[in-house]
């Protein structure tokens, strides 16, 4: 196998170069905020990081910590700040439910993530448009999802020229979360995929986007699978074993711990051990959407 493990700075590359000569040669004034109230060190190295990444390209990022009590407040302020293009937050902040009640605060025509329940809404019914169908504009979708598909297409593994790229693979993922487990479950069987879908509470089974129960076991799910995408932030995890998957298996881990086996790498078609500068990329796609689409 060629180089089974792909470095997610080189697989963001274009995307953020092509940001940077789109911004340049249009002369884009593109001002983006960020927030950040919690301490949560991912969450804070993640910040910083962007904030390098979209200075880099040219876009103002004005990263500004906030007390958590404060964050509602500054996300309607922002919204109603006209020279504010694009509002980026950075969770888990409360780590309970009221961080999905923030998250819908903000102004959908500044909504980066793509996290809101307008995007939701779109990306569930499998609308393209921003608007309707008559606007040509394009609909948003979630940053991590999105960043995780392009990573499939950069390894090959996303067929090209069809409208079902996916049809006929088996995808197992362990995440579950409306941030990223369940939209990418919704966009990869929207693509063809039979996807297993695992979280605490068991599995479920996405096929053309409709979800259905299933008794299938971690094992008999993981035996299967082509591509095997995890999103588990705990430690306490059981690590997916080599033993556990076929050969040539394309593995993506996107959480802050390591939900595999050190030695995967040597057992896969393709190994993504973390896709933070993918992510980065893809939002300041969206962030160049958001300007398009609803401010420039």
């Amino acid at each position: 196998m060629d180089n089974p493990i792909i470095d997610p700075v080189a697989a963001a590359d274009k995307y953020v170069e092509a940001v940077r000569e789109e911004v340049e040669s249009l002369g884009l004034k593109i001002n983006i905020l960020g927030l950040i109230a919690s301490s949560d060190k991912p969450s804070v190295a993640y910040a910083k990081a962007t904030q390098r990444s979209f200075s880099s390209v040219g876009i103002h990022y004005d990263l500004r910590y906030v007390e958590r009590l404060d964050l509602e407040k500054t996300i309607h302020e922002a919204n109603a700040n006209e020279r504010i293009h694009g509002i980026f937050i950075y969770f888990p902040v409360f780590y309970t439910g009221h961080d999905d009640y923030l998250r819908n605060q903000v102004d959908y025509r500044k909504d980066i993530e793509a996290g809101s329940i307008y995007w939701t809404r779109k990306l569930y019914a499998n609308d393209r448009f921003a608007l309707d169908k008559e606007d040509p504009r394009k609909a948003l979708l979630p940053c991590t999802p999105l960043a995780i598909i392009k990573i499939l297409t950069e390894a090959g593994k996303y067929g090209q020229g069809s409208s079902r790229p996916l049809e006929g693979k088996i995808v197992t993922i362990f995440n579950r979360s409306e941030v990223t487990g369940r939209p990418l479950a919704m966009m990869l069987s929207n693509d063809g995929a039979r996807v297993y879908s695992f979280d605490i509470n068991g599995p479920l089974l996405f096929r053309d986007a409709e979800p259905s129960e299933t008794e299938i076991s971690r094992r008999e799910a993981l035996r299967q699978s082509d591509i095997v995408v995890t999103g588990v932030p705990s430690v306490d995890f059981q690590k997916i074993q080599r033993d556990e998957v076929k050969p040539n298996v394309v593995c993506i881990n996107f959480s802050s711990v390591n939900n595999f086996s050190d030695d995967m790498a040597e057992h896969t078609s393709f190994y993504i051990p973390r896709i933070g500068p993918m992510t980065v990329a893809m939002c300041m796609r969206n962030s160049l959407r958001l300007y398009h689409n609803f401010h420039g």
